[in-house]
């Protein structure tokens, strides 16, 4: 009986269940598919954490990422590593050690009294070449004990310059107690290569989302009043839709480029309107599919009780029509994020987009293709997995997040 009793509960317990899956709204079924797929969810984790640091890059740089917090003492240094354990035993606080450059030997009493034996042995050795400038020696008997949440260069954590707010910090989460800590080495400046890399991963997705918000205003605007409208207002929309679509982006932004740079403006400024234009031009897609769900669903009840209760045209397209469509509006903006983001790599890359001293991912994946760099200081090459796994995380998130969203997945599988 007691069996029967709780075979009976388990029951009323799943149908209670399903009946909240199956009656709950559309952003919850999406929430609920998406959790149940491991890929998507692992790759929200580390997006979320890849945002998390580009947003709060001051707070997790151990220095400043600009020539002012350079190490003129440790130039086109290889990455520190911290350890746990060496040869003289194991210590529970995390250290590295100190990095002392190493002097080439030079003969110069030789050289200056013309001995042609120290000017061959000079000229066919390394001591002239650039791979023996980031030769630095491991002082294994100096440690350098990692502390958290020290006190560092000033930042500000938050401002905003037209209210006047501007609060500034000067703690970080990491630091060492004796000079600085490189974990992805410098440059031939000496700024710290992860300090950039944090602040180029922000100010790539700032822009990025700069140039998603146009994109999706004009999307909406354009595929919102042609579809609603119809007749010849579509027609006018549609055909400077399609205008629009065949031009053919790269010349756009080479004019673009051309054209801001006879303007005063700084380069993230100029950047900044490239990604507006990049934005502007890039709505066709979005507005087409959204012109042609509202002219399925302009002429259901729900509208037409709209209008009978007397709900001027925009207020049923903006209320009504483009919130049944906010879904793949999520989705499609989502998943157009990583080909923004490229779009501003690609640029910075040839040139055309942020360059020095601005800190952005094209800008330090244009550096990495300096011939010096790749022979001498491969450990520049790190910024380009950081931008690896931002694009990854923001494919596999779009793909998660499109499989949650459509009401058919489950069927499929």
């Amino acid at each position: 009986m007691a069996g029967l009793i709780a075979r009976w509960r388990g029951q009323r317990t799943a149908f209670k269940a399903d009946e909240s899956y199956y009656t709950a709204g559309q952003l919850a079924l999406i929430k609920t598919r998406f959790l149940r797929n491991t890929t998507g969810v692992v790759a929200g984790g580390l997006l979320g954490l890849l945002v998390l640091m580009g947003f709060f890059a001051p707070f997790f740089s151990p220095n400043a990422p600009g020539i002012e917090g350079a190490n003129p003492d440790y130039r086109r240094g290889a990455p520190q590593s911290i350890q746990f354990c060496d040869a003289s035993g194991c210590s529970m606080r995390p250290f590295t050690y100190t990095y002392v450059k190493e002097v080439p030997k030079l003969d110069l009493s030789s050289l200056a009294g013309g001995d042609l034996n120290a000017l061959d042995a000079l000229t066919s050795g390394d001591s002239l070449s650039a791979s023996s400038q980031n030769r630095f020696i491991e002082q294994t008997d100096q440690r350098r004990y990692l502390q958290f949440w020290v006190q560092g260069w000033e930042y500000s954590l938050f401002k905003v310059e037209w209210l006047g707010i501007d609060i500034r910090s000067d703690r970080h989460l990491f630091g060492v107690d004796q000079g600085q800590i490189h974990l992805f080495g410098t440059d031939e400046d000496g700024k710290d290569v992860f300090s950039r890399t944090l602040h180029a991963i922000w100010v790539t997705i700032s822009i990025a989302l700069v140039a998603l918000a146009v994109k999706l205003f004009v999307s909406l605007l354009v595929g919102g009043i042609s579809g609603y409208c119809g007749g010849k207002v579509d027609a006018v929309l549609m055909s400077i839709t399609e205008a629009v679509r065949v031009i053919p982006p790269i010349p756009v932004y080479l004019a673009c480029a051309v054209a801001l740079s006879q303007i005063d403006l700084t380069p993230v400024q100029r950047y900044f309107a490239i990604a507006v234009v990049i934005g502007a031009l890039d709505f066709a897609a979005l507005g087409r599919r959204l012109r042609t769900h509202i002219l399925t669903e302009r002429n259901q009840d729900y509208v037409l009780a709209a209008r009978l209760s007397g709900a001027s045209s925009s207020r049923i397209i903006w209320r009504h029509l483009v919130p049944s469509f906010s879904s793949y509006i999520i989705v499609d903006t989502l998943i157009n994020f990583p080909y923004v983001i490229l779009a501003e790599t690609s640029l910075s890359f040839l040139g055309l987009g942020l360059t020095e001293p601005v800190n952005s991912l094209g800008v330090l994946l244009q550096k990495a293709q300096d011939p010096d760099i790749q022979q001498n200081m491969v450990w520049q090459f790190a910024p380009v997995g950081v931008f690896v796994l931002l694009i990854m995380a923001f494919v596999f998130v779009g793909d998660a997040l499109r499989d949650a969203a459509d009401p058919y997945s489950e069927r499929k599988r």
